[in-house]
């Protein structure tokens, strides 16, 4: 595999290729233990950790940030190791509650531009590929704590995922985090950060991921909960009827150039489009609710809503 930091030539560039109608290759060596519909979940959850993430680095790093999920694939462990440049950038961390280890790595170019930004900098030219130095590093810890938070509230649907970091290591060789036939699942990011695109990934243990999905699927609502979500709901329903709308009578707008609207003064006759056998729109918040035509009653002016010319044909 060439190390490349998408970690996916090997089986493909996830859910980009199958989009474009590109055939994943399936390793029948390495069967695939997630449930499509495990998979699915997943994606779900990470594309909400990418919403929160780029709020986060907007945030932290003064600009517009955008992160979009490339893809879940699974991996067995050395196959995702060997597929890492060097010096690159892993986190390894505790999925608490979940048992072993799983790593957050980070292109470190992309991960440069963004010290670089929190520094004072532009983040924008080439950027150096070398260990970090210590105060790049505590810049780097800090910034992956953050990230790491917002990747407990994105899963939190699933388990109450509280991750510790535990340390940086920049060497994929030197990397321990359990035997090299382990199966984890790997989730791929795109960020863009103000022009320069960076990538990401998140490596997770298949297996109590797995289990935290199906423990998930089979926790049901108590009684008392049910009970006090139909109450809501009812309520809800309730008052929505009672909820006043604002409603709009319009004629077919006219098409006026910039000089003319400039150029228009009191006594002014402006020509709307309109005939006058056809019916006014009802609206409803822009939407086009039925069809009218203009009255009155008594001294007030009033519409009275007529079929609207489709249902007539």
């Amino acid at each position: 595999m060439a190390p490349d930091t998408s970690i996916a030539p090997a089986r493909g560039s996830g859910r980009r290729s199958r989009r474009r109608g590109v055939p994943t290759p399936y390793d029948f060596r390495r069967p695939t233990k997630l449930s499509r519909q495990h998979a699915r979940v997943l994606e779900l959850t990470y594309e909400t950790f990418c919403r929160q993430w780029a709020t986060l680095l907007s945030s932290t790093l003064r600009t517009t940030v955008q992160v979009e999920l490339d893809g879940v694939q699974q991996y067995a462990l050395d196959e995702y190791l060997g597929g890492l440049p060097s010096p690159t950038i892993m986190a390894f961390f505790d999925p608490q509650p979940l048992p072993g280890q799983a790593v957050l790595h980070l292109d470190t170019a992309f991960l440069m531009s963004c010290v670089d930004r929190m520094l004072g900098g532009t983040g924008q030219g080439a950027q150096p590929r070398r260990t970090l130095t210590e105060v790049e590093t505590v810049l780097a810890e800090q910034f992956i704590e953050k990230t790491l938070g917002e990747l407990g509230l994105a899963l939190r649907t699933i388990v109450d995922l509280k991750p510790k970091l535990h340390g940086i290591e920049q060497n994929p060789q030197l990397a321990q985090t359990g035997a090299g036939t382990d199966v984890i699942i790997v989730a791929t990011f795109e960020v863009t950060v103000h022009g320069v695109v960076g990538s990401a990934t998140l490596a997770m243990p298949l297996d109590p991921l797995s289990a935290a999905l199906t423990a998930a699927e089979l926790r049901v609502a108590s009684p008392e909960e049910l009970r006090q979500r139909r109450l809501m709901r009812g309520r809800l329903d309730d008052h929505l009827e009672d909820i006043p709308i604002e409603v709009a009578v319009r004629f077919d707008p006219a098409r006026m150039l910039p000089e003319e609207i400039l150029s228009l003064a009191p006594g002014d006759v402006v020509r709307l489009p309109h005939r006058a056998d056809a019916p006014l729109d009802v609206v409803v918040n822009g939407a086009r609710l039925a069809s009218a035509v203009a009255g009155s009653r008594g001294p007030r002016l009033a519409c009275l809503v007529v079929p609207t010319p489709e249902e007539n044909r």
